[in-house]
């Protein structure tokens, strides 16, 4: 009876929605459930035939008897990790398939058909915290392009506000959409341009970390037809589009009403383009969420009617969000004491928003005994979940070494079985993945001596094996220079091996030479900061998450570690995965710098290091060598960079080449700013990789003297790859921006700087909020392919390409007016060679010089393609460190650091650290 009086409302709603130019199709009978031949909708065979989405999340589902008929409930426990439980039934071949297709396959301006969606429901398990808009119904569509065909015709609406869920009878009701209005939905025919592939039926439950269960109950599942509507008359389009208010991620908009012959009955938020809101028809607000902080958005609005007609889209109006506001900023100034407690504090406060569940915060909180049961019970979970990746293996080894004396007979079980899964080998990988297969292995050995790894070695075994890959990998590191300098992700991974060494190991030997490893990445990191800023080229570096590094937001990497130590000229105001305003994929599995914050850490960095990070006012001209690539192969990166206070200029050039390493930042620009993101960078378009992703070092040749850089591009022949991006930051770090004689000028406030592009170029502009096709649309639609800042970006595409950097600080010129008098009066460029065989570019600079750059062969040594002045810039004397402070020959046995007359050099052939006086 249920069923019966759930159709006569749809019906009747129906009804009342005809007008003279509206015509209803009717029937005598109740119409037929369209789910009933192809799943057991009222589960009276004791089965389901839903699945959970993600068994990790912690989601159940059981047929129960309700008032002696079955029903299915669904459950969520707080126990999994913090994602929603979500149940699915899809179909690639069903009978409610096949009568949408029927639909979309009418002549375009056929009769519309509305379906409606419904159930029996009752909330079976009250938890004390739920996460209200995760619990719900949909209904997804395959094949879908938002235009022809939606995703989600019934769309995720929290049914925690219906009288069935929040009913105490204990009996269950129906919901339908006299309930939930978008459980009708509406098909509209497009000729056959674009049909369904496949149909699924989703129900959502979730609870937040540390509540009780949650659970609905559901029987009698249905979707009918509803009727067909022909109505061929859009509405008007929505007049007065407003901003009513703003916050740092949401924006409230405000519009007068449309008008239709019949009806409105919802309108539609455009976002730069794309859809992101709907509401429904009687309103004329809307609130976009989900949005970066001060960043500028296009927003448009248009009108639906009952019969899917649509009208044009609104004037558009271009609103701003606030600015960023920390959730929890740091102490400032601070000392390191308060600044570590914060970062340990953010640790233990990580969200879990989706993804991986997170080794660090339940690491941290279970240090402080903090929610003991709860993140046992997590890391017991966590154990007994293989890694393919060897880092997490080491954050597995600091939960253990950390607080495993917490850990139940049973969870020390799982954790030997868990060590156990791996063999500890020599690995053909990349460096960070290397050195944490080795000292994980060395840690096995020494705290499970009777563990047997796969490949048969246990205890002595294991650590004699991985003792000589960790040294052979520090010799290396300390002599050609760590290949994955200043990688935001992976330069820490590594140093988070040395140091678990260094905290657990039972050699001395070891510890001491992995103490002195860690010593000279400290000196890098402290010569390469400028009171909150990393100025420096970076190897490795993928994307706006692996370049960003300043007060507003960084990492958890290596260069929140040297904040700790040095400190800013501003408070950070965030940090890590669970404070990052970009809706891009959460990967708190990634984040371990917190466990370095722990109190218990024995390593401190060297007290000349922290002296030298926390100068200011630095100025100077350096060159580095790196020696090796990633693979541990020899391979030449020259590193060039050029510093003032306020600012910094980085490049680098590979030579000797080998292997495909295409993860490197060769051009990095960075200035002090109240502003996120104070960063201009360049990249080479990569196959279907984010914008802005990667480099082509072998095909992209780059040289800087002084202030200036010039490059040539020379394309391997793909033609979706031949585009240079240059990445103009949109989040208020730029002042003021503009063309002058080809020039793109800025003002960033500490300094000025203008790039060129020998090519055309063409602006295009991709916040976090775009897909991150929509720039360079060969990118795969992938969470971790998007934005984490709003850029103003220059792409030029050319098989043989230049481009040329000018900076200089604000005090040179009186404004930029004078700074663009100078760029156009005193320089000139030629390219008349760019299109030869091996393009060549000759710049005469601000500075007076002439830079002329011949495009050479990355994998041969260097020979005299860049000049300055007539004079080849000889790359091989590059040294290792050869900055005001720091002194290291290629290869060399000793590395100097002299800081205000104090002096240490560090032997690497005998191991040992001695003081004293800095030569004048």
């Amino acid at each position: 009876m249920k069923l019966l009086t759930g159709w006569v409302a749809t019906l009747c709603a129906t009804v009342l929605l005809a007008t003279q130019s509206t015509t209803v199709a009717s029937a005598a009978d109740p119409p037929a459930n369209l789910l009933a031949a192809d799943m057991d909708t009222g589960f009276d065979s004791g089965t389901s035939s839903l699945t959970l989405s993600n068994p990790a999340s912690g989601g159940t589902q059981q047929i129960v008897s309700v008032d002696g008929n079955n029903a299915l409930e669904l459950r969520d426990a707080s126990q999994g990790t913090n994602l929603s439980s979500y149940f699915y039934k899809r179909w690639s071949t069903s009978t409610l398939k096949d009568r949408i297709n029927d639909v979309y396959r009418r002549p375009v301006g056929s009769p519309a058909q509305q379906f409606v969606l419904s159930y029996d429901l009752k909330r079976s398990a009250a938890s004390d915290k739920p996460v209200a808009k995760d619990i719900y119904a949909q209904i997804q569509l395959g094949n879908y392009d938002n235009t022809l065909v939606p995703r989600f015709p019934v769309p995720a609406v929290s049914v925690t506000g219906t009288s069935a869920y929040t009913s105490t009878s204990g009996a269950l009701s129906r919901i339908d959409d006299t309930d939930i209005q978008q459980y009708r939905f509406t098909i509209v025919p497009n000729g056959g341009q674009r049909l369904v592939s496949t149909v699924e039926l989703g129900f959502s439950v979730r609870v937040d970390t540390g509540g009780t269960d949650e659970a609905i109950t559901v029987d009698n599942l249905g979707v009918y037809e509803a009727g067909a509507l022909s109505d061929t008359t859009p509405p008007t389009a929505p007049t007065s589009l407003t901003r009513a208010s703003a916050s740092a991620s949401t924006v409230s908009l405000g519009w007068t009403a449309s008008t239709d012959d019949v009806g409105v009955t919802g309108y539609d938020v455009f976002r730069d383009g794309s859809q992101v809101a709907s509401v429904s028809g009687t309103t004329t607000l809307a609130v976009v969420g989900g949005l970066m902080p001060a960043t500028a958005y296009d927003f448009t609005v248009r009108a639906r009617d009952a019969s899917g007609n649509v009208s044009p889209l609104s004037a558009p109006l271009t609103a701003s969000t606030g600015p960023y506001v920390p959730e929890s900023p740091a102490p400032y100034p601070g000392d390191t004491a308060t600044r570590t407690q914060w970062l340990w504090d953010r640790t233990k406060a990580m969200k879990e928003e989706s993804g991986a569940v997170n080794v660090a915060q339940y690491t941290a909180q279970l240090a402080d005994h903090e929610n003991v049961a709860t993140n046992l019970a997590k890391l017991d979970t966590l154990f007994q979940t293989y890694d393919y990746e060897q880092y997490k293996t080491m954050a597995k080894m600091y939960a253990y070494l950390m607080v495993g004396d917490q850990f139940s007979p049973e969870t020390l079980a799982h954790v030997r079985e868990y060590f156990a899964s791996y063999g500890y080998q020599k690995l053909a990988q990349t460096e960070n993945l290397r050195m944490s297969n080795y000292a994980t292995g060395y840690l096995v050995g020494q705290y499970f001596p009777d563990l047997v790894d796969l490949n048969g070695n246990s205890g002595g075994q294991l650590k004699a094996l991985n003792k000589t890959n960790i040294l052979g990998m520090v010799q290396a590191g300390v002599r050609r220079g760590w290949a994955e300098y200043q990688s935001p992700e992976y330069t820490f991974m590594t140093y988070f091996c040395l140091n678990a060494l260094y905290q657990w190991a039972d050699d001395g030997e070891l510890r001491r030479q992995v103490k002195m490893a860690m010593d000279v990445m400290w000196f890098e990191w402290a010569n390469d900061w400028i009171d909150g800023y990393m100025i420096s080229s970076e190897s490795r570096a993928k994307g706006d998450l692996a370049s960003v590094n300043d007060p507003t937001w960084r990492p958890a990497d290596h260069s929140t570690l040297a904040w700790t130590y040095f400190g800013a000229h501003r408070a950070q105001q965030g940090v890590g995965e669970s404070d990052n305003p970009a809706p891009a994929a959460y990967r708190p599995n990634l984040e371990y710098a917190g466990l370095v914050a722990w109190s218990g850490t024995k390593y401190t960095p060297p007290a000349l290091a922290v002296e030298l990070g926390r100068k200011t006012g630095k100025s100077y001209t350096a060159h580095k060598a790196n020696l090796q690539n990633s693979s541990g192969h020899a391979m030449d990166d020259y590193r060039t960079s050029y510093v003032r206070p306020t600012w910094g200029l980085g490049t680098e050039v590979q030579y000797r080449r080998v292997d495909n390493w295409i993860e490197d930042q060769p051009l990095v620009l960075r200035w002090q700013s109240d502003a996120a993101n104070p960063l201009f960078r360049l990249s080479a378009d990569q196959g279907n990789a984010p914008i802005g992703s990667y480099d082509q070092p072998a095909n992209q040749r780059v040289m800087q003297h002084g202030p200036t850089a010039v490059g040539l591009y020379k394309s391997a022949g793909d033609q979706t790859s031949n585009y240079l991006n240059a990445l103009f930051p949109a989040n208020g770090s730029i002042k003021q921006r503009r063309q002058v004689d080809g020039w793109t000028i800025a003002d960033t406030g500490p300094m000025y700087f203008a790039f060129k592009f020998v090519k055309p170029g063409s602006w295009y502009h991709q916040t976090p909020n775009d897909p991150p096709y929509k720039v360079k649309t060969t990118t795969q639609n992938h969470p971790t392919a998007g934005l984490a800042y709003s850029y103003d970006i220059l792409r030029s595409q050319a098989d043989d390409n230049g481009w040329v950097l000018e900076s200089a600080d604000k005090s040179a010129y009186v404004d930029l007016d004078a700074f663009a008098s100078a760029l156009t009066g005193r320089t000139s460029l030629d390219v008349s060679h760019v299109d030869d065989m091996n393009p060549r570019l000759n710049y005469h600079s601000l500075s007076g010089d002439d830079l002329d750059i011949t495009f050479d062969d990355a994998s041969q040594a260097p020979g005299a393609a860049h000049l300055v002045n007539g004079t080849p810039i000889d790359y091989d004397s590059f040294k290792l460190f050869d900055t005001p402070w720091l002194r290291q020959d290629k290869l060399g046995a000793k590395f100097t650091a002299s800081v205000d007359g104090r002096c240490v050099v560090y032997d690497f052939d005998h191991w040992t650290v001695r003081q004293r006086a800095a030569r004048r």
